[in-house]
């Protein structure tokens, strides 16, 4: 695996060409036109500023362990290659097996004691301290009907929330799972998130998108003693939304909304209210919305060829400064946060779009922050 370094210290007049640079792409007219509006708070202070990228080459990462160790494999996802632990800071030996290869997606718990890993037809939780596997029983019977496809959610470490091919189901530390909400024909879950209610750590909201671009929140709790259960029905939040993010606290929702064709609308709106929220930034498609863990920075990937403005964001949700950090608009691949909020990781496969299977590229670029 290489790895290759590469400090960006921004200068103020750096920045200011940058900005004039991202300015000046969005002039013009039409349907394509990106649209770069006042954020919510004006401020000098506060720049995200981008102190390095780490490429890891030959590798694609799929989730933080910790801020110094990211889990990654070697191989494309569809060949269910091994997982490794890989440190970001022993240069000898970095990498340690897991001793799992079946990994679509995997998730570590908050505090990173237990993984969720799974492919298309299995899932399982795997205990860190010793690696044991629990698997999870996610069978109707004639066969699997887990989505492994959805990356799913943890309910803080007490238990994970996930896509099934005809609802969301629950499973605690146990293995245990059981459906908490059965979907209508035809719908299917594209990404699912959750909070913790802040006034009562046992009740969390869940929150996903379907395949007809519709935003849900459905509440859920766990009692002592109890199975995790749904409470209610889900709640219609957003119609035409082509991507969203709730806020670590559950206060905010970041959603990309629809507003004609090959036209997006970044908002911010406020959980429990309704209404218009604050429109952030306008253009052709914006995808990957991810919010740090502190709820300090909203990453986002904007496309838009035509006019200029392409490329991953990063920005300050207390000043609402804008860094742009990548000119790779990247509309596929998860940006997934380190738990201290200092780092956002990218991977993909065929960056250069090479797409011959024989010739397969890998790639992980990790944007660190002041």
């Amino acid at each position: 695996m290489k790895k290759t370094t590469g400090r960006m210290l921004l200068t103020c007049a750096a920045a200011m060409a940058v900005a004039s640079a991202l300015l000046g792409g969005c002039a013009g007219s039409g349907g394509d036109q990106v649209t770069v509006k006042p954020p919510p708070i004006r401020a000098e202070s506060g720049k995200i500023e981008l102190e390095q990228i780490i490429r890891l080459e030959d590798a694609y990462g799929f989730a933080w362990l910790s801020d110094s160790e990211i889990i990654s494999t070697k191989k494309p996802k569809w060949m269910e290659a091994p997982l490794y632990v890989h440190s970001l800071v022993r240069e000898k030996d970095p990498e340690k097996t897991l001793g799992v290869q079946e990994a679509l997606t995997v998730n570590p718990s908050p505090e990173g004691k237990v993984l969720f890993v799974s492919n298309q037809m299995k899932a399982s939780f795997l205990r860190m301290e010793d690696l044991k596997k629990i698997p999870l029983d996610v069978s109707n019977g004639n066969g699997s009907i887990l989505n492994g496809n959805v990356r799913g959610a943890w309910l803080e470490e007490k238990a994970y929330l996930f896509a099934s091919a005809d609802g969301l189901v629950v499973a605690d530390l146990d293995g245990n799972a059981a459906s908490v909400l059965k979907f209508k024909d035809g719908q299917a879950p594209v990404k699912v998130e959750a909070a913790v209610d802040p006034k009562d750590p046992k009740r969390f909201t869940a929150y996903f998108i379907d395949e007809e671009r519709k935003v849900y929140s459905l509440k859920i709790v766990i009692e002592d003693s109890r199975f995790p259960k749904a409470e209610g029905s889900p709640e219609l939040l957003e119609t035409n939304a082509a991507d969203f993010s709730v806020s670590p606290d559950g206060t905010r929702l970041a959603v990309a909304k629809e507003t004609g064709e090959n036209a997006n609308r970044l908002e911010l709106v406020k959980t429990g209210e309704t209404g218009t929220g604050t429109t952030l930034i306008e253009g052709r498609l914006i995808r990957q919305i991810s919010w740090s863990p502190d709820g300090s920075k909203l990453a986002y990937s904007l496309f838009n060829l035509e006019r200029g403005g392409s490329g991953l964001y990063v920005m300050n949700t207390k000043t609402g400064h804008t860094t742009l950090v990548s000119l790779y608009p990247n509309l596929q691949s998860l940006l997934i946060w380190s738990p201290d909020g200092n780092q956002l990781m990218m991977s993909q496969e065929n960056p250069e779009m090479n797409l011959t299977t024989e010739r397969t590229k890998l790639m992980t670029e990790i944007y660190r922050f002041k």
